[in-house]
């Protein structure tokens, strides 16, 4: 048993010191060696991966709960609510918003999804680097290090300049390969996409690149998740404009998409080919103003363990810069999670967790590897269960509760869970 453990501790060391460990280049030109750290990049993520699953049967007592059920079924509801003829795009970026981006894209990759969506070629090449065939469509620009990885590990670009298009089609030229790109339209979000009065320009011009092949054309909508629609609807109207241009440059794309999780929960006039399932996939509202017109389960669970109890007295302080003060005689639990697990500071006097579905309150300042809470006179032992988001009992407390606590979003509080909290899937 002892050694089998040590082998266990070396592949991990192993995967640790090849993902994490700076390596010096090799002695080439700039741009070879530029080209050959990119074309590990896939590999390197996907070694990350590989440590992270590994981390699945660690005896350390705080992980991320992931439930694959609820993920799927949040995508039967997505289904039962566009309908059939609309494929769904299962965005997976940002490792599937904190929840594990290999196992969340193997799960529903083919069967839940038709389509995955990512922010980096990196992340795509990873996917594929785990046998994931399903299209991969990449949301960013492709920089001149990342172009070749697009042919390599055929993933979809997204272009909305003739620059993206040049590069990609020099790609496509050397590898003998045609590459499928969705042209972004802009429409009011102003982060990237093409504007209406270049895009007659742009179309003739990509008609004369043989290696470039427009699989999709789509746009972000900046404001779905509010009540109000207005903006979401000129946005839409701006993009029927454009669609109108494509039309009459007898381009014929096969997906037309730009329904993300707030569109698609209330606009069906948006649905077009494709929608893009992000934050509802995984059980959250894009908003506190979005409508649930489809039933959704939290398919994430932070929980921990508590590690010690002891009493003080009252007048004492707890933690860091002493903010807090017991107000009388109290038990005070410590749980082995802190801000470096993404359990931010700011949270510091204004959150609770859950222990025996009943709430007490964090105690002080939140560190970097612990906290503490008061649990009064209850009765806490050494080795209880601890929710920070999720339910126990009857009692719950959602992302959108601690995200409000800092005046920010679940998206973030989900990504900044850091990959040294295990995700362990049920």
């Amino acid at each position: 048993m002892v050694e089998k453990l040590s082998l266990t501790f070396k592949a991990r060391k192993a995967i640790f010191n090849r993902t994490f460990k700076h390596r010096p280049p090799p002695a080439c030109p700039a741009v070879r060696d530029s080209e050959k750290r990119n074309r590990r990049a896939g590999r390197r993520l996907s070694d990350v991966l590989s440590f992270i699953d590994s981390l699945k049967n660690t005896t350390r007592p705080t992980v991320a709960e992931i439930s694959l059920q609820a993920i799927a079924y949040n995508l039967r509801g997505i289904r039962e609510k566009v309908g059939k003829n609309v494929k769904i795009m299962g965005v997976v970026k940002a490792n599937a918003y904190g929840h594990g981006l290999a196992e969340v894209a193997r799960s529903i990759a083919g069967t839940s999804a038709d389509y995955l969506g990512v922010a980096f070629p990196e992340e795509g090449v990873a996917l594929r680097e785990q046998q994931i065939t399903a299209p991969i469509l990449v949301f960013t620009l492709a920089t001149r290090s990342q172009a070749h990885l697009y042919s390599e590990f055929n993933l979809e670009a997204t272009v909305c300049s003739l620059e993206d298009c040049r590069l990609l089609n020099a790609v496509g030229e050397k590898s003998g390969k045609t590459l499928s790109v969705h042209v972004k339209i802009e429409t009011g979000m102003n982060r990237i996409g093409i504007q209406d009065k270049k895009l007659n320009r742009f179309l003739k011009s990509i008609k004369k690149m043989r290696r470039i092949e427009i699989k999709g054309v789509y746009t972000h909508f900046a404001q779905s998740g509010i009540r109000d629609k207005k903006y979401t609807k000129q946005q839409l109207s701006n993009f029927y404009g454009a669609l109108e241009i494509i039309k009459n440059a007898n381009v014929s794309p096969e997906y037309i998409h730009c329904a993300n999780s707030g569109a698609l929960l209330d606009m069906p006039e948006t649905y077009f080919d494709m929608v893009r399932a992000g934050i509802t996939m995984y059980g959250c509202y894009p908003s506190l103003e979005s409508s649930e017109s489809i039933p959704l389960l939290p398919a994430m669970t932070l929980k921990t363990n508590v590690a010690f109890v002891k009493w003080i007295e009252k007048g004492e302080s707890v933690s860091y810069g002493r903010r807090y003060f017991a107000k009388r005689e109290t038990k005070i639990a410590t749980l082995p999670i802190g801000y470096a697990d993404g359990y931010a500071r700011l949270l510091t006097g204004r959150v609770s967790v859950l222990i025996h579905g009943k709430k007490f309150p964090v105690a002080g300042t939140i560190c970097m590897d612990q906290i503490m809470v008061d649990v009064g006179r209850s009765d806490v032992r050494v080795g209880d269960e601890v929710v920070l988001i999720g339910k126990q009992g009857r009692s719950a407390i959602s992302a959108w509760d601690v995200a409000s606590f800092i005046e920010t979003i679940p998206y973030e509080i989900f990504t900044g869970i850091t990959s040294r909290v295990p995700r362990v899937y049920v």
